[in-house]
């Protein structure tokens, strides 16, 4: 079979617009059928290129994976340096394996930082004059679990959000004082709305829809 003619740039003489849908077997694809076509040699030749077009069109493009929301190391930082005493204590779970204790007098503040058994953070909970102020988890990739405000007594309260380990949210509401409230959206793990749940005031489900 004749070689394809080369056109300059890329892997084999092509150069792509990222901004099409399209990839360099459906180029090369292309290109056979074009170039069978004009001379004519062998209907076969035309068909077999018909065939890779087709099949590589419809080969998924590869997304760039979503950035991971991770433990927001700068203020973790900035609580250490502020700390007037530091110390660690084993902890018997599973995923969590030890927590380290960061105490600033200036602040009245205690902030408790969870490890597992590769020393990955898996939890950070802040406490401001015997209040919880700030809690967060993270799965075992350093994906944070979920973001939330809390109310006066350290509860959920306000707009809640929930994440899936790849860094796709999952669902988005609202919480009442510990509770789930009102409309939550869900979604799949590519990111498309999959469904709604309702909540009553005492944070049970009543209804599930697709709006």
């Amino acid at each position: 079979m004749p070689a394809l003619p080369a056109i300059p740039g890329g892997k084999h003489g092509l150069n792509f617009n990222p901004y099409f849908n399209i990839n360099e077997k459906a180029v090369l694809g292309l290109l056979f059928l074009v170039h069978q076509l004009l001379r004519m040699k062998n209907n076969v030749c035309i068909m077999i290129g018909v065939s890779l077009w087709a099949t590589a069109c419809k080969q998924p493009i590869p997304i760039d994976p979503k950035p991971l929301i991770t433990v927001d190391s700068s203020m973790l930082d900035s609580i250490s340096r502020q700390s007037d005493t530091t110390y660690v204590k084993p902890y018997k779970r599973t995923d969590f394996v030890t927590a380290t204790y960061f105490i600033s007098k200036k602040n009245s503040s205690v902030t408790q930082v969870m490890k597992d058994s590769t020393g990955k953070i898996r939890q950070v909970i802040i406490e401001r004059k015997k209040r919880r102020i700030y809690a967060a988890e993270f799965y075992n990739n350093g994906q944070l679990m979920y973001t939330n405000t809390l109310d006066d007594y350290g509860q959920n309260h306000g707009e809640g959000k929930e994440f899936y380990p790849s860094g796709v949210l999952k669902r988005a509401g609202v919480y009442k004082h510990g509770f789930h409230w009102g409309k939550w959206k869900n979604y799949n793990e590519e990111g498309k709305y999959s469904l709604t749940e309702e909540y009553n005031e005492d944070g049970q489900s009543v209804k599930r829809y697709k709006e």
